[in-house]
């Protein structure tokens, strides 16, 4: 039932462990606890010197020297040198000094393996497992702040989560707390750049095949391969690479896909890609798992993400019993394509980013929420939201280019906060492997000019020259494929016309979000009622207020309510389970 590789460093000793891992083991020398899951892959090593001892969850894309590794760690903590060179991967590293037991965390390139540290007056701590240093907590003060954030994009900014005294290690970094594991230093070791090269696109078509090969060569060797598709790009890509290499036993391999009917288009491109390179197959219709699985998505997201978002949860057991990995295609879609920046006139560079920043990553339904939830606590939440941006964007004037500072924003606060949450629904079941997150795709990217992302202009190049057959199915945006999407497609008014007449003759109507299958249905607010008005969270918003939310909600659906009903619900989850 579980991928989750959890460790804890701290006096207090660890209570409940997540899922179904194993009860938390302290480790010989008694620096830390581990909690693991009950299976035959480890993503766990340790390494010793007579001086320090290096522990690595996770999994490396590239062949990595362990010792090297231990010694480039010390060597940056003594300051023996200024580079932290960190190796492509999904992971996270603990490095113990036993000498001053001093602890050290050094994160990767885009954090993707996350963990935190608690601070109180005798209940310091860090762990992978967020609700258990949550329940544990002496100060469980809720951050305003960060719900504020949460509320308003859907993600915690910066490093904060529900608690003022837990606080997340950041991405590209390294931290460093003395034996009483008080944060003593903190720095991040590489920092972003924007190197726009000038070679053509053919070139860099050429490193993304090659950049992509190398990964999945090495994090898929000797391992039973999940490989979900979709009527998109990204997955296309790597259905392409994971089946072109000789390093796979087709037999290894299983793709699958879910969509809201049985007659879903994503599914049907699904089936097609996967006849197409031989892959075994399986479609799914999404079934109403919510509230029978919410404490299953609590402790996987950690409620960083609103606990009706993951589709994921549909596929946990099926994940556990037929393979070891899971080939997650996130971020190729925003690594390969723009972020639709307007360039400002004159200097107005940090008024076109903000102006994106409102129109595309508030969410609708986050006026309710920090009207009637959060304003009682924090009474200037848009202002707030504002200046967490602008301090953000500010640390990249250095770069000129607004679109790609964009860009920076998302993978570092979004993907970060966000999508990564979403992928440890995975983890439920298998452990991801996160092709587009390789530091090597990060670095090829800082060089790609706008004009050849655009559209994801590079992406379809690629599929054409390195993967032609899967060039030829449909793409679910365009409702064409690869080589005649730019004609009659669903972007123009004819066509969007046609459609729409369409979809009026269809007696059914279309569910195109998880909410719809979950809470309107003949149980759907029964449950929420269960959930929401017989709950501790009615001491920070009235069951009156939830009540008017509720029933605006089942007059009339709507992507900003459903939203409001979603965050409220998983609200209440951390409520409930940790105050």
């Amino acid at each position: 039932m579980s991928a989750f590789y959890d460790l804890w460093i701290g006096t207090q000793e660890p209570q409940k462990a997540r899922l179904n891992n194993t009860a938390w083991q302290k480790n010989i020398d008694g620096k830390y606890y581990l909690s693991l899951p009950q299976n035959d892959i480890i993503f766990l090593c340790e390494k010793q010197s007579s001086t320090h001892t290096l522990v690595i969850l996770g999994q490396f894309y590239e062949p990595v020297d362990h010792q090297k590794l231990l010694k480039n760690c010390v060597d940056y903590v003594a300051g023996a040198t200024s580079i932290f060179d960190d190796p492509a991967g999904h992971y996270i590293l603990f490095l113990f000094d036993k000498l001053n037991l001093y602890t050290h965390i050094f994160t990767n390139r885009l954090g993707t393996y996350h963990a935190y540290y608690r601070t109180g007056k005798n209940s310091n701590a860090i762990s992978t497992y967020y609700l258990g240093l949550a329940k544990h907590a002496e100060n469980k003060q809720l951050d305003w702040e960060g719900i504020t954030g949460f509320f308003a994009m859907g993600f915690f900014p910066v490093d904060k989560t529900y608690l003022n005294s837990i606080k997340i290690f950041q991405s590209a970094s390294y931290y460093c707390f003395d034996e009483n594991l008080n944060l003593i230093k903190q720095q991040r070791y590489w920092q972003w750049t924007r190197n726009v090269s000038g070679n053509d696109i053919n070139i860099h078509t050429v490193e993304l095949d090659n950049i992509l090969k190398l990964s999945l060569s090495y994090s898929l060797q000797n391992k039973r391969i999940a490989l979900p598709i979709s009527g998109g790009l990204d997955s296309r890509v790597l259905a392409g690479v994971t089946t072109q290499n000789q390093y796979n036993n087709p037999a290894s391999i299983w793709g699958f896909s879910y969509g809201y009917s049985s007659d879903s288009v994503e599914t049907k491109i699904a089936a097609k890609i996967a006849k197409k390179r031989n892959i075994p197959f399986n479609q799914y219709v999404v079934p109403n798992y919510l509230f029978d699985k919410l404490d299953i998505i609590t402790d996987s997201v950690e409620l960083f993400q609103y606990v009706d978002g993951t589709r994921q949860a549909c596929m946990q057991e099926l994940l556990e019993k037929r393979s070891d990995v899971v080939v997650c295609g996130h971020w190729g879609d925003v690594w390969m394509d723009t972020m639709g920046v307007e360039e400002p006139f004159g200097n107005d560079w940090k008024d076109a980013l903000l102006k994106t920043f409102r129109k595309k990553i508030f969410k609708n339904g986050n006026d309710w929420l920090l009207k009637e939830v959060c304003k009682p606590y924090l009474t200037n939440s848009k202002e707030y939201l504002d200046s967490y941006f602008s301090d953000f964007v500010s640390q990249y004037q250095h770069i000129n280019d607004i679109d790609f500072i964009m860009k920076i924003f998302k993978t570092d606060q979004w993907s970060f906060r966000w999508t990564l949450s979403s992928i440890r629904m995975h983890q439920a079941g298998s452990f991801p492997v996160l092709p587009f997150y390789d530091k090597r795709i990060v670095d090829l990217f800082i060089k790609v000019p706008n004009e050849q992302v655009k559209d994801r202009l590079l992406e379809i190049e690629y599929l054409k020259v390195y993967h032609h057959d899967l060039a030829r199915i449909t793409w679910q945006e365009y409702d064409r494929n690869l080589y005649n999407y730019k004609w009659f497609n669903n972007r123009s008014i004819v066509y969007r016309g046609v459609k729409k007449i369409q979809r009026g003759l269809s007696p059914s109507k279309t569910i195109i979000r998880n909410w719809e299958i979950f809470y309107l249905n003949e149980n759907g607010r029964k449950n929420l009622e269960q959930e929401l008005l017989t709950s501790a969270v009615n001491e920070i918003i009235p069951a009156s207020k939830i009540n008017m939310l509720l029933d605006d909600f089942y007059r009339s659906p709507s992507s900003s309510n459903g939203y409001a009903v979603s965050m409220l619900l998983t609200l209440s989850q951390f409520i409930n389970k940790i105050l």
